[in-house]
Formats: structure tokens, C-alpha cells, sequence
């Protein structure tokens, strides 16, 4: 069945680029991705369906637009491209060449693939706007996130990293409190952090986001605090959640019920499925956000961006706690490697830090397995 579904899921990859051609370009801009149909920006003229299959038309046009021959940017190509090998190549590399251990058939786990499928689809998009305008759209990241969720609550047994009861009412806190610090934040009760930031500038003909630093006519140190008031709530319903699910008897006996069910069929496993995907969305966010609070106080200029909080909080929802952690500690040394690349050859452009985590989400998705043995025969070593 290979000889199937690998062309199929190209195809079928394709088509969900020349989608996220649209979001890569509308949704930084404010404007539909609906309505209207597709349209040459040059002239306004509408596409038709002949010069809008993906990579064929843009290749038959050479580029051009039919009516104007105004050209049509290669990236158009290339995100249709890379989709397309991203969709078929995960197939690839999960069911044929089989780089993840426990993986079924695709019969069998098609919902875990269809979600990875999906962020990593979603983590192109974002990538793609980062590097143009350095900015994350968040609401590319919340679908993901709904995905991850969604697909691990519905089919738990073929995906997700299910966590015990007591994490789950931790998370169930965690998850609250989040929800009362927007309600607070909607109501003026809390203000958002950097409100008076100028920080954005225009080179060459770009927006760019730069770190703020006190001379930016804020201080960045007290700014910080209003992220920190605003995750309190979360952090003590988390807390408390935990803690009434492992010392209060007849709430710990509900809680296991709840969540901790094992038979086929009872809600408690749905929802101990799910629950994992929403610590796993805590747990990525915690590891970003920490750092952007941690590195504030310390340096004392904005550290990392929300919209990395974001895309990390995604690839947890989607892929589990532990994988958004080592997509955490891997990023970082694929991006040294352009750092060191920009010191050598002086005046490649900078990039953000979501491609970054984007492109760490990938080799952690694929070589999983073998970091973790890395890990624990690392650790074997130090211990020895």
C-alpha cells in the first residue's frame, strides 16, 4: 500500500501548501483567508482553477502571472514543495523506514500522523512569516494545539502520552487559572507586559522585532512582572490541584476514577489521553516562558518571544511533554550553527528563534529514539 499512499499524501501535501500560501501571506495582513478567492496582488485578477494547481501551475506560468506576467514569487513553489515532501516524507520515515519505535500500522495510527503532519505543516507557516516579519501568527500555533488535543483525547490508544490523575488535576488547575488570568487581563485587572514597547522598525522593507532594553523607554525587569502576575493564578491551581489529588483522600479517590481508568471504552482513559496533551502544551510553554522570564530578569532586555511560547506549547500538545522538552534543548544548538555560519561569512541576515524550534521539532520527531538512547547513555556515563 505504499505505492498508494506515499504519492497520494504528496499530492495531498501540495494542495495543503498552496493553502498555507495563503495564511502565510493574508494572515500577518490582516485579512481573510477565505474570502476573497485567490487573486494576483499585482493586478486583482482572480485565479483560475487551471493556473492554481500547486507546483504544476506555477511551473507552466514560469513564474509570471497570466494576465499581468507580473512574477510570482518562488516561494510560493517552495512552500508547496516542501509540504508536500514534509507530508509524504513523515510517512516515509515513520511507517516505511520505521524511525520510531512503537509505531502500528498507519491503519492503526493515522491519527498520530495526521496530527504531526499537521504541526509540522503549521510550523512552516509560522516559520515562513517569522522569517519575513519576525512575528509568530498565534492562531496558526492555537489550531495545532486544538489538533494535539483533539486527536489524543478521541483516539488515545494510537496517540498521546496519557500522565497520572494527580498530573491531570494539576494540569485541569493550571489550565483555569489561565483562563481567570484572561478574564483579569480582559477586564483591565491585569495589564499586558511591553504595552508601551516601540519595538518594532523597518529595514529594508521589512518589520522586524528587536530585543527591548531599558533604553527603549521601558523597563524590561518590571514589564516581566506582569507575565509573572498573570501566570500566577495558573501556577497556584496548579499546584493546588496536585496537591489535593495526592493528600486529600476523597478527592484522590475521584481524581484516579476520573483519569485514571484503564479499561477500553471507560471515559477516564479519553480523558487521561487528552489531559496528557494538555500538560504536554504546559510543559512547552513552561520551558519557553521560563526562559523569556528568567532571561529578562537576568539580562535585563526581552529574552525570546511569545510567539515561541506558543509554538513550543503546540509540539506539546501535539507530540507530548517530553518530545517539546528536547525540541527545548535541541534548538538551540541548530541555531548556534548558524550563529557560527553568520560569524564567518559577516553580513547574513539574522534569524528568529521560531524556524529554529520548528526545525528542532522535526529531527526530534524523526530521531526520537536515538536521542534518547543518546540521553541515557550520556547520563549512565556521568553517573559511572
Amino acid at each position: 500500500m505504499h505505492v498508494i499512499w506515499i504519492p497520494f499524501l504528496f499530492i495531498l501535501g501540495a494542495c495543503v501548501g498552496s493553502f498555507l500560501n495563503v495564511v502565510i501571506y493574508r494572515l500577518p495582513r490582516g485579512e481573510s483567508i477565505v474570502f476573497p478567492a485567490s487573486h494576483c496582488p499585482s493586478c486583482g485578477k482572480t485565479i483560475k482553477w487551471y493556473d492554481n494547481l500547486p507546483i504544476i501551475s506555477w511551473l507552466m506560468l514560469r513564474g509570471q502571472c497570466r494576465w499581468c506576467s507580473q512574477s510570482i514569487s518562488p516561494r510560493y513553489l517552495m512552500i508547496e514543495l516542501l509540504t508536500a515532501v514534509l507530508v509524504a516524507g513523515l510517512y516515509v520515515c515513520y511507517f516505511v523506514l520505521r524511525l520510531r519505535d512503537g509505531i502500528g500500522t498507519f491503519y492503526e495510527d493515522w491519527p498520530m500522523f495526521a496530527a504531526h503532519a499537521a504541526l509540522l505543516c503549521g510550523l512552516l507557516a509560522a516559520s515562513a512569516v517569522d522569517i519575513e516579519l519576525f512575528i509568530v501568527p498565534l492562531q496558526v500555533m492555537w489550531v495545532c494545539s486544538a489538533v494535539g488535543i483533539a486527536a489524543a483525547t478521541f483516539r488515545p490508544h494510537a496517540f498521546g502520552q496519557p500522565v497520572s490523575p494527580a498530573l491531570a488535576t494539576a494540569s485541569a488547575g493550571a489550565v483555569i487559572g489561565l483562563l481567570i488570568a484572561l478574564v483579569l487581563l480582559r477586564l483591565g485587572w491585569i495589564q499586558q507586559s511591553f504595552l508601551d514597547a516601540d519595538d518594532k522598525i523597518i529595514t529594508d522593507d521589512r518589520e522586524s522585532t528587536v530585543a527591548i532594553t531599558a533604553q527603549d523607554g521601558v523597563n524590561p525587569r518590571k514589564e516581566i512582572l506582569r507575565e509573572i502576575l498573570f501566570l500566577t493564578p495558573a501556577v497556584v491551581l496548579g499546584v493546588a490541584g496536585y496537591f489535593i489529588a495526592t493528600r486529600i483522600g476523597v478527592v484522590e479517590g475521584f481524581c484516579n476514577e476520573l483519569f485514571g481508568g484503564t479499561a477500553s471504552g471507560k471515559v477516564s482513559v479519553y480523558l487521561a489521553s487528552g489531559m496528557g496533551a494538555v500538560f504536554g502544551m504546559l510543559i512547552g510553554a513552561a520551558w519557553i516562558w521560563g526562559a523569556r522570564i528568567f532571561g529578562t530578569l537576568g539580562f535585563g532586555k526581552e529574552a525570546m518571544g511569545m510567539g515561541d511560547v506558543h509554538i513550543l506549547a503546540a509540539v506539546g500538545a501535539v507530540a507530548g511533554w517530553k518530545v517539546a522538552t528536547l525540541v527545548f534543548f535541541v534548538s538551540p544548538f541548530l541555531g548556534l550553527f548558524w550563529a557560527m555560519h553568520r560569524f564567518v561569512a559577516r553580513g547574513k541576515r539574522e534569524l528568529p528563534y521560531g524556524p529554529w524550534l520548528a526545525l528542532g521539532t522535526l529531527v526530534v520527531l524523526l530521531f526520537y529514539d536515538v536521542l534518547v538512547v543518546f540521553i541515557n547513555r550520556f547520563g549512565a556515563l556521568i553517573a559511572a
